[in-house]
């Protein structure tokens, strides 16, 4: 059973709706006390940085997501849900984010930038993880975001480059984020959904 957070403003029916496309079990959760026993959980996310930050402080999810991490969950972060992985966000600097990756979320700038980054556009792996079993070393994936995490030897598995390089997958330990949006990206977006499904 795969769990998902469905904050107010997050994407979650439509990658609740992805897993049961491919016969995944999965549910769509909304408070702590559903999460207490979670082996995998899905942290999807559009919208502000602050206000999905404020929602998991405020059900509580905030601090038995971190319990759920420290004891073994799996978790996939998507798009906003992956940044809330990290330290926090120029976008809100009074909200602060889980704080499993070390660095905040950069804001897109050039005057010659299209933002928010919306579309498709390619991700190269730099560093091979179970997610990304069965892509290839270049593949394409459906972004949404304005915001986003600097490349790190120490986190980035998948890189974009849009104006400048980010990272567009992150790994430690049981904790993966996605910036792109898997539930839009067609075969390669299931592959990771259905990657993370069978990730023991």
């Amino acid at each position: 059973m795969i769990d998902i957070i469905g904050s107010p403003s997050s994407n979650a029916k439509a990658v609740y709706f992805a897993f049961l496309d491919m016969g995944i079990e999965c549910k769509i959760i909304k408070d702590a006390t559903e999460i207490h026993d979670s082996k995998k959980i899905v942290l999807p996310g559009v919208g502000a940085f602050g206000a999905l930050s404020k929602f998991l402080i405020d059900s509580k999810l905030l601090e038995i997501l971190k319990l759920r991490v420290s004891e073994g969950a799996k978790v996939l972060g998507i798009c906003l849900g992956m940044q809330l992985l990290f330290e926090g966000s120029d976008e809100s600097f009074e909200s602060d984010g889980i704080g499993i990756f070390m660095n905040k979320c950069k804001k897109f700038e050039g005057a010659d930038l299209r933002v928010p980054h919306t579309g498709w556009d390619q991700v190269s792996i730099n560093s091979q993880h179970e997610m990304l079993d069965g892509l290839n070393s270049e593949f394409s994936a459906f972004f949404s975001h304005s915001y986003y995490v600097p490349v790190d030897k120490n986190y980035s598995f998948g890189i974009t480059d849009y104006g400048c390089e980010f990272s567009s997958v992150v790994a430690k330990n049981n904790v993966v984020g996605v910036q792109f949006h898997p539930e839009r990206s067609q075969s390669n977006g299931r592959r990771i959904l259905s990657n993370f499904a069978d990730w023991e």
